[in-house]
């Protein structure tokens, strides 16, 4: 396999899960938090009943809601999608106007603190409502790429931060009742095993993660790519996937292969670890969004078909080889998730 050989463009698409199950999160955190002066920055909580309040009145002052998520059940699970839903709503029987907002997401900590006000984010949605011709709206968004990067980061809380962006917008209510984030997950088949924590074999120039997240070497984000698999990997029956989690924007190519690499060890290549190897096969390139890429895609021909998987043929190792173009660590451009290994039936 040559480093620079396979780097095309392809469309992402999130894989459907046979074995998925849904879960319904409430924020168990809640507040709003006032900025006056108004220069950006939080400088007090709204006390109860107003733990909801958003408004935003140039140059005198702005409030922004949040909640936060207790994410830590699907920390290692394959997350297939996320929904953040909830309702805004007039406080205000006099306003009058049209109202819009943004809604964010970020690493939170299980805590308000006046920093969530400006926290780095990412906008998930936006939704705007017509006091008084309208009083509420209810919102509905894919929050999935969103959840799956914060829960390769390392997440345990998701945050949601509301942010008015009209001007004037008067007190509206985030309301925490309606409010929630529904995650569904795929439980995982198979092993991960080449983990890219320098236990037994060194990542390339000592970027090692931590022991214990079966993550490949560290990549230029500061993170492991981490690679599972879940669905069932049998010939009859076949709704096997892979994940990969903790990209670098681009493009990456999923290899499978007969054998482990130095009895599941690995060795050094480029930025990460080869681990798997024995006769391989390319099973198909995937670009990844929101540091996440899946493989196949929805409606694709299926792992067992394009590995060439024969009946009664046993265990099967997993990759994916992604390009990582910011000089990190070697001359190379590109590094490895971990290994993933399956044992597929007829």
């Amino acid at each position: 396999m040559h480093a620079r050989s396979f780097w095309i463009c392809a469309a992402m698409s999130l894989f459907a899960a046979e074995s998925a199950h849904a879960t319904d999160v409430a924020p168990t955190v809640v507040a709003s938090i006032h900025d006056q002066p108004f220069d950006g920055v939080g400088d007090s909580f709204n006390s109860a009943p107003f733990e909801g309040m958003l408004r935003k009145i140039s140059p005198t002052q702005e409030d922004r809601a949040i909640q936060e998520f207790s994410v830590a059940p699907f920390v290692g699970l394959l997350v297939t999608s996320a929904t953040l839903q909830g309702t805004v709503s007039s406080n205000n029987a006099f306003d009058v106007g049209v109202r819009t907002f943004e809604f964010r997401m970020y690493a939170g900590n299980g805590s308000a603190d006046l920093s969530d006000f400006s926290v780095a984010s990412v906008v998930v949605g936006t939704g705007s409502y017509h006091p008084p011709v309208t009083t509420t709206f209810t919102y509905n968004f894919d929050a999935t790429a969103a959840v799956q990067a914060l829960l390769a980061g390392g997440a345990t809380w998701i945050g949601l931060q509301v942010v008015c962006t009209s001007d004037p917008n008067y007190p509206n209510v985030l309301d925490v009742t309606t409010s929630k984030l529904a995650i569904v997950t795929s439980s995982t088949t198979g092993a991960a095993f080449c983990a890219g924590d320098g236990v037994l074999v060194p990542c390339p120039c000592g970027n090692t993660s931590a022991i214990g997240t079966q993550q490949g070497c560290l990549n230029s984000l500061g993170v492991g790519a981490a690679l599972t698999g879940g669905g069932n990997p049998s010939l009859s029956n076949d709704t096997f996937h892979l994940q990969a989690t903790g990209l670098p924007a681009g493009p990456g190519l999923y290899f499978q292969g007969t054998a482990p690499v130095a009895s599941g060890a690995g060795a050094g290549f480029g930025d990460g670890l080869r681990c798997a190897g024995g006769t391989v096969i390319r099973l198909g390139i995937r670009t990844a969004a929101g540091g996440v890429s899946d493989y196949p895609a929805v409606g694709g021909v299926g792992i067992g078909t394009v590995g060439l998987i024969a009946s009664g043929v046993g265990t099967r190792y997993y990759q994916l080889w992604y390009r990582d173009a910011v000089p990190y660590c070697t001359v190379a451009t590109f590094g490895l998730t971990n290994g993933w290994s399956v044992t597929w039936s007829s």
